[in-house]
């Protein structure tokens, strides 16, 4: 990542970078693109040029030659069937010729680094992004998932920025592994004056003290002072450098660059001098034939004048054969293009933006419209208000409607609002206000920006209701739940979707009551109320299947399929699962599909097999550089890995892996409850773990961070020897939702039993009972409730039973961590001489010494050695015997 404000110029440093590596490297495949400095940037454009070059592409060829070659491109690089299916039609939605898939940005970006990858996996790849401070925010979205993500690939990327893209992303590059960062600081005297004596050899000692004394370090004072002084004719070029053309004498060299440049424009012609100035207004690069619409001059009269400027150095042309640019004229350097446009009064910036937009509007280029929208914003702040802004407003809607429809379909959804926010700002009508008002808020939560979210789509229903449109508003309270409960806030969706449905008129659209009937399904899932949640899915279905809304019937497969497991028809919400699966994977719809893979994996009876599940869904998510749901994914195993005790070291350096990224506060709670869990067990403080979970939880309104804090809180209590506490804790926890109800009873019946607390031990025994989860996870829990209550009953062989009944139970699917604790329990009843208990102290010592979890360990001994019948260290020997030996 390079950062400085330049000098030699971003293009010569770029050339030489390539000469560099591949004088270092050997055979590279280059690639270069460029960020034009058009008001939000046009989207993707650098990354349009890196695939047009590798393609051999102009950006003038038509769609026949662009499909055609970028067909053969992907056959050349990507070797995988299943791999071109993704890449090709990506490809060609990056250069506007095919719309989005029904993945969205997940598989936009996936694929695009699939080919990338692919190139790589051939030889030393390289992706130089040049101007990045100009970038749209969606581009800088994918450099930064593109080092994420890619690994164990010879990929190299370069970025080269002024020091502005820190305004924007002050965290550029904090978190990229393998960053080297180099800042372009001002150059010493010393280094200066050999880069004037190299430029102009001899140049005389007085001229060159001059020339120092302005230019504080920057290359670029210097090379436009020796632009000027060509300009003048007191210099002339030989071969690569310069020399004098007479007696310089004294050299007069203004205070600021700025002021530099400026003269140099006011040497040039009028006619030239406005013909810079139109070029400014069409950005950094131009076109023969769009200087020729904006400055009313036929091309065949402009390209001798261009020639001129090219050798006055104020223009250079591409002619690089790879460039899709190759042709178009660029300034040599930014600052000259800002100066030129600072010479323009206002009405003659509107002039010329309206006629730049009439001239890229009549290209018909859906890569342009972000460009084209900077045009019409820019005619309206050159415009007097009134009736003169009003007419160029509603072009000015529509190209910025259209630049936010197209950012959004890359995965720029950053970029996106900031386009729709423009387009409130000068819209008037209240409904066209509110449905730009559910755009951005569409794009803001997909951003992850929920907050936000919650906000513009508030406005939106407050507009709308305004406007007395039922319809919109019902649009926009779908939207609100899906923010809501995207956000952590699952409670209050519930609330918002249960009104909203109920107002909703009989007579309105159908897909629109199918969305707020689809989302309330999942809100009532997600706070637990299951049978709701079943019962709001169907009449959902009944909708979105005769409507033929794939999206929606997959959401709702998966929303009613969870809730049948919780419910305990595990079977049947299998096959619903399933059926999610498959509808959301032939749809395209990836995010619906890891959530179905996620939840399918849950419903699975074997700890082993459901962790491997979603493992199999964070490995999809990864794929398509879906952070959030491999983030879900990983952490749902990493729970899995506590109960299968095998290896706890990996899990807790899999946190390591996500605890930096950004997420959700409820992915960050379920990270920390596993890492907590895991701290409690091996006797160390989890107190600053606990201590972050409420804080996040007091924001959140979804029972599962209320019901992790509940857990975390007992087990410390628990280990601590406060009986009460933990109990206590363990039934906070369990009403907060169904499908946690076994997951806490079970620790908060073990509390009871070992704080001598009947009533409370049978109180869980009752709700477990009650519970109608099934499974042979939820059949272990029970017996060993019960087999509590009997031992505290003094019904001793009853107990017996029933905590080698769950130890049988858990054992078989693989939840070690359960068996060793209910080895505990038996011990803690009998002591040490009962042959089951023996056995039992055996195998809870074999887990607990493999996971390292001393507190249980310390009170396995205690219990062993109060029964005097063994003493630790024989149970430990004993522990330490293949199971076949000890008979």
């Amino acid at each position: 990542s390079i950062t400085g404000p330049g000098g030699i110029g971003k293009s010569r440093l770029a050339w030489e970078l390539e000469k560099y590596i591949d004088g270092i490297v050997g055979t590279i495949y280059w690639h270069r693109g460029r960020s034009p400095s058009y008001g939000e940037g046009i989207t993707f454009w650098a990354l349009g040029e890196m695939v047009r070059r590798r393609a051999r592409l102009a950006e003038t060829d038509d769609e026949a030659t662009t499909r055609e070659r970028i067909r053969g491109t992907v056959e050349e690089f990507v070797p995988a069937e299943d791999d071109r299916r993704w890449v090709e039609p990506a490809l060609l939605t990056l250069l506007g010729l095919e719309p989005a898939p029904a993945g969205g940005r997940d598989v936009l970006f996936a694929a695009w680094r699939i080919f990338f990858e692919r190139i790589a996996e051939r030889a030393t790849t390289v992706l130089l992004f040049e101007d990045l401070q100009w970038a749209d925010s969606g581009l800088l979205d994918f450099v930064e998932q593109l080092l994420e993500w890619s690994k164990n690939v010879p990929l190299i990327v370069v970025t080269l920025a002024r020091p502005e893209l820190f305004d924007r992303r002050p965290d550029w590059g904090a978190e990229t592994r393998n960053l080297t960062r180099l800042a372009l600081e001002p150059l010493t005297d010393d280094a200066m004056r050999q880069l004037v004596d190299g430029f102009v050899p001899g140049l005389p000692e007085p001229a060159i003290k001059a020339i120092l004394a302005r230019a504080d370090g920057m290359p670029l004072y210097a090379v436009e002072t020796v632009r000027t002084l060509v300009a003048d004719g007191r210099l002339e070029r030989d071969g690569d450098a310069y020399r004098p053309v007479g007696e310089l004498g004294e050299l007069a060299v203004p205070d600021t660059l700025r002021s530099l440049i400026a003269s140099r424009l006011d040497g040039l012609e009028p006619s030239d001098r406005s013909l810079v100035a139109d070029a400014a207004v069409l950005g950094q690069s131009f076109s023969l034939a769009g200087l020729s619409a904006i400055s009313e001059r036929a091309a065949d009269a402009l390209e001798p004048r261009l020639k001129v400027l090219v050798r006055r150095e104020l223009f250079d042309v591409e002619i690089d054969p790879r460039s899709p640019e190759r042709g178009q004229y660029r300034f040599v350097q930014s600052l000259i293009r800002e100066v030129a446009y600072g010479t323009l009064a206002k009405r003659e910036r509107r002039a010329r933006h309206l006629a730049a937009a009439r001239y890229f509007e009549g290209l018909g280029d859906d890569e342009l419209a972000g460009l084209l929208a900077s045009h019409y914003v820019a005619a309206i702040d050159a415009s007097v208000p009134g009736a003169e802004a009003d007419a160029v407003a509603i072009q000015a809607r529509l190209a910025l409607s259209g630049a936010a429809e197209r950012a959004a379909t890359l995965g720029g959804h950053d970029q996106a609002v900031s386009y729709l926010r423009q387009a409130i700002g000068i819209a008037a009508d209240p409904l066209e206000r509110a449905e730009l008002h559910f755009r951005a808020a569409r794009s803001a939560n997909t951003a992850a920006r929920h907050a936000d979210a919650e906000v513009l789509v508030r406005a939106g229903i407050d507009l709308a209701r305004g406007a007395g449109d039922a319809l919109a508003a019902g649009v926009g309270d779908a939207l609100l739940g899906e923010v809501l409960i995207d956000g952590g806030q699952a409670g209050e969706a519930v609330a918002v979707l249960e009104v909203a449905a109920a107002a909703f008129p009989e007579s309105g659209q159908g897909n629109v009551r199918a969305a707020l009937l689809a989302n309330l399904s999942r809100a009532l899932m997600r706070v637990g109320q299951s049978a709701r949640s079943i019962e709001a899915a169907d009449k959902a279905l009944d909708l979105a299947e005769h409507l033929e809304l794939e999206l929606l019937v997959a959401e709702t497969f998966n929303n009613k399929g969870s809730s049948l497991v919780y419910l305990g028809r595990r079977r049947e919400g299998a096959a619903l699962l399933r059926a999610a699966i498959e509808v959301a994977h032939d749809g395209g719809f990836v995010a619906a599909e890891i959530r179905a893979m996620n939840n399918f994996a849950s419903g699975l009876d074997d700890l082993r097999e459901s962790r491997d599940a979603y493992r199999a869904a964070e490995e999809l998510a990864a794929r398509v550089g879906n952070r959030s749901m491999a983030s879900w994914a990983r952490e749902t195993a990493r729970f899995f890995d506590y109960y299968i005790a095998d290896d706890w070291d990996a899990a807790l350096a899999g946190a390591g892996e996500l605890a930096d990224e950004a997420g959700s506060a409820l992915d960050d709670i379920r990270r920390i409850y596993n890492t907590a869990s895991i701290l409690l067990a091996r006797g160390q403080s989890a107190d600053a773990a606990i201590a972050r979970v409420e804080a996040l939880a007091a924001h959140l309104s979804d029972p599962l961070a209320d019901a992790i804090l509940h857990g975390l809180r007992g087990e410390r209590a628990m280990l601590a020897g406060d009986y009460e506490t933990a109990c206590e804790e363990g039934f906070l926890a369990t009403p907060l939702g169904a499908d946690l109800g076994t997951l806490f009873l079970s620790p908060a019946s073990r509390a009871a039993v070992w704080g001598g607390d009947v009533v409370r031990a049978r109180e869980a025994r009752e709700r477990l009972d009650a519970d109608v989860t099934t499974g042979t996870l939820v059949a272990g829990d029970r017996a060993s409730v019960r087999a509590g209550v009997d031992a505290l009953e003094g019904r001793v062989d009853d107990a017996i039973a029933g905590y080698l009944e769950a130890m049988a139970s858990h054992r078989s699917i693989g939840s070690n961590m359960t068996v060793a604790r209910t080895g505990l329990d038996l011990v803690r009843l009998l002591g040490g001489a009962h042959p089951a208990a023996r056995e039992a102290a055996i195998e809870a010592r074999g887990i607990f010494v493999r996971v390292g979890a001393q507190p249980y360990l310390d009170l396995l001994d205690a219990a062993v050695a109060a029964s005097g019948s063994s003493s630790p260290e024989t149970v430990s020997r004993e522990a330490a015997a293949p199971r076949a030996a000890r008979g």
